[in-house]
């Protein structure tokens, strides 16, 4: 993000003197403000309506999404976050909200795709002017289409009327009286919306950001990509053609299959280094189709979630739930498995699962983690930062990094992914699999033989998903893949709902105790989640409906 970060101050500071229509936003003296004609003249400030929906993008993972799913819980009870798991999610009070910076992001965004043509992006160079301009009014595209999507996937639903609907869609520079009358657009005409807009962003961008072209090379990377908005197309018919949605038309299985394809076929097939797996690592991986800027020596993540003897607050505990989606060594499932040992519960099992997740007696930063009862600080509910399922996160945290307060604190560098190659093949193995099967082929790929390719990825060997033949075998293992593939990258919350799984949303998360002499090893609820069925769909915010008669979804 080289080139957003050098123009980013510039750019956005002096815009945001700029007022554009918005009722939640604040109003400056006059004299303050830039009209419209001074940005559209100014090519340095008109890009600034772009790069205002990049800075908005998320670049911290703060797991929220996790530890409202039954992956995770956090280690404080009286977190906002972990209200919602109580019963308190509600239309006044819902911390995972799109609605106000999406409306925010598409207004900015709005307003460049109205007046890039006004603009005079390269005054000397009237081929380098189309092309810029052509790039940035894709990106524009591409950046609302990732920005309606958090709206749809956030706030759609059956609503009181009992029609399936979206957001109301705002696809121009309207005043904030005008919006206060917008009816809720349909699923399927918002669905229609975000996939042409992925559509033109497609269209307009490289697959990556490579080479020395100063408008389409390796200067604007971080800027979402080709590849991306592929991607992004994908998993929205995805969801639009799973149970929760489907009854709306507004895709199919094969449509999303089809989508996802193009997008391994885009990328070069199924060829997978076995260090993307972690690709939280290496910011020049491939696996990444679209991320942040890089920031050097932070330690923020590692301060929040490494366990307390190494100084952290420990916060993010993942569930003895997900603990039992990882399989063994061998590929199987651990129930009914004779290779799995219920007093060595962590043996020869899924090597993700060390990746992922900290576990008793694991290596980690220099350091042996014991979580058994009476083990010290890292035990279970020994302390307020102790942890309350029995297990610590390790996925995104860099075990170099040094958090003690009487020496040298050191963190690793950090970037937030978008977009990744992962997301788009299990897209394509879950869409295929439910048009015909584990060998479905679409584009000369089919479901069986992807999620081999990511088990050999990861070190598991690939005889058992040979032993499945129906559709319903495969969908459970695509879809126990996708958990354990994208845990903690805040995918499970939504899918859960997508797929319609009422009674999953409601159960108890759990968690490992273990005994003093790390004999017997326990399961117990850990903590209660109190969700109702409606609630497979978030909730307008009870502001809007104060507002004006917009249509709230059922339940809420």
């Amino acid at each position: 993000m080289k080139n957003i970060n050098k123009i980013f101050i510039t750019a956005v500071t002096i815009l945001s003197l700029f007022v554009i229509s918005c009722d939640n936003f604040l109003e400056p003296e006059s004299e303050n403000r830039l009209t419209q004609e001074d940005v559209v003249g100014n090519p340095v400030f008109a890009e600034g309506w772009v790069l205002k929906a990049y800075t908005n993008l998320p670049t911290n993972y703060t797991f929220n999404l996790d530890v409202v799913s039954d992956d995770a819980q956090v280690n404080d009870p009286n977190s906002s976050i972990n209200l919602m798991n109580k019963g308190g999610w509600t239309a006044a009070q819902n911390p995972i909200s799109a609605w106000t910076k999406g409306y925010e992001m598409n207004l900015y965004l709005n307003t460049l795709l109205e007046n890039a043509d006004k603009v005079v992006w390269f005054p000397s160079d009237a081929v380098k002017n189309e092309n810029y301009k052509k790039r940035i009014i894709a990106e524009a595209r591409g950046l609302r289409a990732w920005w309606c999507f958090q709206l749809l996937q956030n706030h759609a639903g059956v609503g009181t009327d009992g029609v399936l609907l979206g957001f109301p869609i705002v696809d121009r520079v309207i005043k904030p009286t005008d919006f206060q009358f917008l009816p809720r657009n349909t699923f399927k005409e918002c669905v229609d919306f975000i996939l042409a807009d992925c559509d033109a962003a497609i269209a307009g961008l490289p697959l990556r950001w490579e080479g020395t072209d100063p408008v389409i090379g390796s200067r604007n990377l971080n800027r979402i990509s080709g590849l991306a908005a592929m991607t992004i197309k994908s998993t929205v018919a995805l969801y639009a053609a799973s149970p929760s949605y489907s009854a709306s038309g507004a895709s199919t299985w094969a449509a999303a299959a089809d989508y996802a394809s193009k997008v391994i076929v885009s990328n070069g097939g199924l060829v997978l280094a076995a260090t993307d797996g972690e690709f939280y690592n290496n910011f020049a991986s491939k696996e990444i189709f679209w991320s942040s800027s890089r920031v050097l020596n932070k330690s923020t993540w590692e301060a929040d979630n490494f366990p307390p003897s190494l100084f952290g607050r420990g916060k993010t505990n993942p569930s003895q739930n997900l603990v039992e989606a990882f399989g063994m060594a061998d590929g199987k499932p651990i129930q009914g498995n004779p290779s799995f040992i219920p007093t060595n519960p962590y043996a020869n099992r899924d090597p993700r699962l060390t990746k992922y997740i900290i576990f008793n007696n694991q290596s980690f930063s220099g350091a042996t983690i014991k979580t058994y009862e009476n083990s010290g600080i890292d035990g279970l509910n020994n302390t307020v930062s102790s942890t309350v399922t029995g297990y610590y996160l390790k996925k995104f945290l860099n075990p170099l990094a040094k958090l003690n307060p009487a020496g040298v604190v050191s963190g690793s560098d950090r970037f937030y992914t978008y977009s990744r190659y992962t997301e788009a093949l299990l897209n394509f193995a879950e869409a295929a699999n439910e048009v015909g099967g584990p060998d479905y082929n679409v584009n000369g790929f089919t479901p069986r033989a992807v999620i081999n390719a990511i088990r050999t990825r990861s070190g598991i060997s690939t005889a058992y998903v040979t032993t499945i033949t129906s559709t319903d075998a495969m969908r459970t293992l695509i879809r126990n893949e996708r958990r354990i593939e994208l845990c903690f990258e805040g995918f499970r919350f939504w899918d859960l709902r997508r797929w319609g799984l009422t009674n999953t949303i409601k159960e108890d998360l759990k968690g490992m105790r273990i005994s003093n002499d790390q004999t017997t090893y326990t399961p117990f609820s850990a903590s209660v989640r109190n969700y109702q069925d409606f609630q497979l769909y978030g909730p307008i915010p009870l502001a809007e409906t104060q507002k004006y008669s917009i249509i709230q979804n059922k339940g809420w």
